[in-house]
């Protein structure tokens, strides 16, 4: 590793004197600071650390000279916000690092990377930061587009485990290759005829020595290279699209699936229709068994060495409320299905008034898939060093995962008044999701008025409600947004738990904040109380412990 930075940074070096030599080249970057100051409150559950002051902060940094790209990212998290330190994301250092070369032929990347192949069922190195989520590649990539319409790209590497830099301890490591043929590119008559078909497959190792038991099985008996292989293909015609693909993983006995044998399995189907004013889409998915991780003895509760992806295809929300209540994608045991329709009453008629009014219905249902113990489980007492169970390729199970039956109305009532309203009903499995809990039924109504007060002022406001049994109760959640365009934000929130058994847990979680603007460079600052839940992206969730203090973000890009 050191090896690596050492060339990269004297190409580094070389290439920027080259390029002011030349007088030519281009610097860009951006560096961040997220800072927090907690105060201990035990009423919400806050807890006292050692260091009251945080922040997470980076510096990124790309030389560009022609086809010619080179980079190289600072991270300092050697005290880091709380909710990143309770997933072991502290450390510092150079943390991203590479030498780019890219042809209309041809791309080259040498050091750390991303890339994902297809809809990442197979692989996606990639980096959230919300989520505290960089699994990149240290490693070579490439890519090829020999003929119009094909390209093929593979990667080699070792996936980052948060700040453990120590890379020549590792035993593991990923190789892959992917390939894509776009036949209506190649083919150019079948997009004069208004059709799109691209087919492609990739295939993933993962290599990881074995020297130790795992479970029951001893270590001559673990695979040593895990192989992935995925097929997919997009297909279009006029304003009709669908998308597919088919992943298959061999026997990987892992901490995950209770070191099991059994091959596993997933398909995502996407299909979707739009014109003018209506658009409906449709999605199902099945994971059975496909949690792919670098090292075989990291738990599902846990961010780091994912190698692939398994989307969350119902809507995602960014209500404050539905937050504490988002679905988790599951990628050992789920199947389900989701469908939407938006629709808008057409402009200057009775119903859509002089705007118009958008409509959305959505549904979408997840379950566990179907499993039948194998008999050699059952007589060991154990599925470890047995295939585990079958499965029913389309046959749900009979626990119900989550559930979410939601509508919203959008309409413009004038030139400066907009309205939203919405209902959401969710079933959602606090036992099998969070770990605790049962079954929760909920109702959600959702609210927000914008009022635009001139050119540069507008103001918005958000009211949602929030109704269960189960759980903590009923919520209700009130925001106010003041804008000045195009520099200031002021706004404050709270989130009510007034339906709480506990009287004394009936706790507003209010929140002060305010953001200036300027050119490239944003600053923020805010104060407030977060409550304990958990934090979903496209279906990828963390946990996030409960917080109270001020805080100060501080972004820029050159």
């Amino acid at each position: 590793m050191k090896q690596i930075k050492l060339v990269i940074t004297l190409l580094f070096l070389f290439a920027v004197g080259m390029g002011y030599a030349q007088n030519s080249g281009h610097i860009s970057g951006d560096v961040c600071f997220n800072g927090m100051f907690y105060i201990p409150d035990s009423l919400i559950g806050a807890e006292k650390v050692e260091s009251k002051v945080r922040a997470n902060s980076w510096l990124n940094l790309n030389y560009n000279n022609g086809g010619f790209t080179l980079g190289a990212r600072y991270e300092f998290y050697q005290a880091p916000l709380i909710d990143f330190e309770k997933i072991g994301y502290k450390g510092q250092g150079i943390t991203h690092y590479f030498a780019d070369y890219k042809t209309d032929l041809l791309q080259v990347t040498v050091g750390t990377f991303y890339e994902q192949f297809g809809s990442g069922l197979s692989f996606r190195a990639y980096e959230d930061r919300q989520l505290g989520i960089d699994n990149s590649l240290l490693g070579a990539r490439f890519r090829v587009n020999p003929y119009k319409g094909i390209a093929v790209k593979g990667v080699w590497g070792i996936e980052r485990n948060n700040f453990d830099f120590d890379y020549t301890k590792r035993s593991d490591m990923i190789r892959g290759v992917d390939g894509e043929v776009s036949l209506d590119q190649i083919f150019e008559k079948l997009q004069e005829k208004g059709f799109s078909l691209a087919i492609g497959g990739s295939f993933v190792s993962k290599f990881e020595k074995s020297t130790e038991y795992q479970g029951f099985i001893p270590p001559e008996k673990v695979p040593q290279n895990v192989g992935l292989h995925a097929y997919r293909i997009n297909f279009g015609y006029k304003r009709f699209r669908l998308e597919a693909e088919m992943a298959s993983k061999i026997n990987d006995p892992n901490l995950t699936n209770d070191f099991i044998y059994k091959k596993g399995e997933a398909l995502l189907v996407t299909t979707t229709y739009s014109q003018k004013g209506f658009g409906v889409s449709a999605s199902f998915i099945r994971a059975d068994n496909m949690d792919f991780r670098s090292q075989r003895n990291i738990s599902a509760t846990t961010p780091i060495l994912g190698i692939n992806y398994i989307p969350a295809i119902n809507r995602q929300y960014s209500y404050q409320l539905l937050g504490n209540y988002s679905y988790a994608s599951q990628p050992n045991n789920q199947i389900g299905f989701q469908g939407q329709v938006n629709y808008q009453i057409p402009k200057k008629s009775k119903l859509g008034g002089k705007y118009g009014t958008d409509l959305t219905f959505n549904y979408s249902r997840f379950h566990t898939i179907e499993q039948i113990p194998v008999e050699e489980a059952l007589s060991l007492g154990t599925p470890s060093g047995t295939d585990g169970y079958t499965s029913s390729f389309f046959k749900f199970g009979k626990d119900l995962l989550y559930q979410d039956i939601g509508f919203d109305v959008t309409k413009k009532i004038n030139a400066d008044w907009k309205l939203m309203l919405g209902y959401n009903y969710i079933d959602y499995n606090l036992l099998i999701l969070q770990g605790h809990g049962e079954l929760a039924h909920i109702h959600h109504i959702t609210s927000e008025v914008t009022y635009r007060i001139n050119r540069k002022h507008a103001l918005r406001g958000e009211l949602h409600a929030l109704f269960t049994k189960q759980d903590m109760g009923d919520w209700i959640y009130g925001m106010l947004e003041y804008s000045i365009s195009p520099n200031w934000f002021f706004s404050v929130g709270d989130q009510y738990n007034y339906g709480n058994q506990a009287e004394a847990m009936r706790i507003h979680y209010y929140n002060f904040s305010v953001a200036y603007v300027v050119g490239a460079t944003r600053i923020a600052a805010n104060f407030g109380k977060t409550k304990e839940g958990i934090l979903c992206i496209g279906g990828v969730c963390r946990a996030v412990p409960a917080s109270y203090g001020f805080g100060l973000n501080i972004t820029t890009k050159f």
